[in-house]
């Protein structure tokens, strides 16, 4: 727990990174010293995600994208969360595509919102079959997964879970159920965000997401809890379903203005727009 609190605060310093940004000394934390050196436990380094680069010759991290330095204890990692719409696949990604037709007997093709469309095998559900299966249209929502993106070839999606890997917590629930992580996304809204804050609202730790989800509704309108529900795309792409519409313009237009708000404004700005249902 130390260890991550040590790393948060550093983050936490830096609200902004430009490209050739020198950040050793924000990520790589200084040894600990200890009186008993065999009890002295090694920490596992850092790992580096996107936006990030080391030099072995100089042993030095520096950033190549502008944008927001963050760290994920989950998984130890940094990255910088940049503010772009150019959506590039990488295996298992969680995204939100669109379906444009169904191509053949076997496959549909799905926008993702990136270079090419993607492929979604008609039986790539949890329990499908031949006989038993999605018939989705054009224009049908989906939480997928990427399965497979190689150059000069289709990028793969998939709505089962990945059984090779651990896939995040995903639920694993027959398609019919509606009640398993991936599949048709039924009813809400869906909107263009940018990648950047499509993935700080992945975060756990999210503030906006947060804020919305211990809202109560003005005393008006009884002091409810808002019920809603919200898919992410890492793609770019959010989907909100809530229980009546002025809910649902009220949730999008906070998480959209999260964006360039810190966290005390953002808390404010949560609370000043769920009052006004």
């Amino acid at each position: 727990m130390g260890t991550k609190t040590k790393k948060s605060s550093a983050t936490s310093k830096i609200t902004t990174v430009l490209p050739g940004d020198d950040l050793t000394e924000h990520i790589l934390l200084p040894p600990t010293a200890s009186e008993n050196p065999k009890t002295t436990k090694t920490k596992a380094s850092p790992k580096l995600g996107t936006g990030l680069s080391y030099n072995p010759q100089t042993t030095r991290i520096t950033s190549t994208l502008a944008g927001r330095l963050r760290y994920v204890p989950a998984n130890n990692t940094y990255h910088v969360l940049t503010n772009t719409k150019k959506y590039i696949p990488q295996i298992n990604d969680r995204i939100i595509g669109i379906v444009e037709e169904k191509i053949s007997a076997e496959y549909y093709r799905v926008n993702i919102f990136g270079p090419h469309p993607a492929l979604l095998h008609t039986l790539s559900f949890e329990n499908a079959t031949k006989r038993n299966k999605p018939n989705l249209n054009a224009g049908s929502l989906l939480y997928c997964r990427v399965e497979s993106c190689v150059a000069d070839s289709d990028t793969i999606l998939s709505c089962k879970v990945n059984d090779g890997n651990n896939d995040g917590g995903a639920k694993r629930k027959d398609w019919m159920t509606d009640e398993g992580t991936y599949g048709e996304l039924k009813g809400g809204v869906n909107t263009r965000i940018s990648l950047g804050l499509a993935r700080e609202l992945l975060l756990p730790d999210n503030v906006v997401v947060d804020a919305l989800a211990s809202s109560r509704t003005s005393s008006a309108s009884g002091g409810e809890p808002m019920a809603f529900e919200i898919a992410v795309g890492v793609n770019g792409v959010l989907w909100v379903h809530s229980t009546s519409p002025e809910c649902t313009v009220v949730i999008l237009n906070a998480i959209k203005n999260s964006e360039v708000l810190n966290e005390e404004q953002v808390r404010g700005m949560v609370k000043n727009v769920v009052s006004t249902l």
